[in-house]
């Protein structure tokens, strides 16, 4: 019998952890073909509700997904401005390479990713193939239109611009912020009478069915082009 691999995946966050949660029960019921071994914040429990969602995840299902908190807080050294520091950016890239992970999911992961995570994950210029990066970004909006904005800032930014439709966008992530290839958009119809509060409640529902599918296939079609190149 041919042993089946999944995919070990790390997910960033900042907040309360909802769309990992919606990714994590795809990952249960069969949507998508990966496993979630890691989450890491950038903020500590009492300010993000990432940190306790996972742990009823992780007792309602029998996992063992590993929370971590790794911030310029608890690795201030290397400040380079906006972002992360180049020491919290180097120990995520070592406790996402130690556990083995293939894959890192920003899902409402609120700083700019860069030094050597960048280095090591990130889509890179001189790539060949979408498929030699291994860390996407969901996006509640159009891009470039909605760049560096985030949350219902984007929906209100979408109102702002007059555009007929707001969208949620997963893309590639590489240095910068909002850049890197895109791998999907799912169009959203901004609604006459729209608030920012009422579009991004349906770009949210969107983003929470989409994003495990995007995902899994993207590690899906990575995996069968990562094995050609072996061939």
């Amino acid at each position: 019998m041919v042993e089946r691999h999944i995919p070990g995946i790390a997910i960033l966050a900042s907040g309360g952890g909802s769309t990992a949660e919606a990714f994590i029960h795809a990952t249960q019921d069969g949507r998508v073909a990966a496993e979630v071994g890691l989450v890491i914040s950038n903020n500590p429990p009492d300010k993000a509700g990432v940190h306790s969602r996972i742990e009823t995840l992780s007792r309602r299902y029998g996992l063992d997904i590993e929370m971590a908190e790794i911030s310029g807080h608890t690795h201030p050294e290397g400040n380079v401005g906006r972002g992360q520091t180049l020491a919290e950016s180097s120990a995520i890239c070592e406790l996402v390479t130690r556990r083995g992970i293939v894959h890192i999911a920003l899902m409402g992961y609120m700083k700019m990713v860069q030094g050597e995570l960048i280095e090591t994950y990130g889509w890179q210029s001189r790539h060949s193939s979408i498929y030699e990066a291994r860390m996407t970004n969901t996006h509640p909006g159009p891009l470039p239109e909605t760049e560096d904005t985030y949350g219902i800032h984007t929906s209100e930014k979408v109102l702002e611009l007059g555009l007929a439709q707001s969208r949620h966008t997963v893309h590639l992530v590489a240095a910068g912020i909002d850049r890197g290839p895109k791998l999907a958009e799912h169009p959203v119809d901004v609604i006459e009478g729209d608030t920012a509060e009422s579009l991004f409640t349906r770009v949210q529902v969107t983003e929470k069915v989409a994003l495990p599918y995007v995902i899994g296939n993207f590690l899906r079609e990575q995996g069968n082009y990562l094995g050609s190149t072996r061939d």
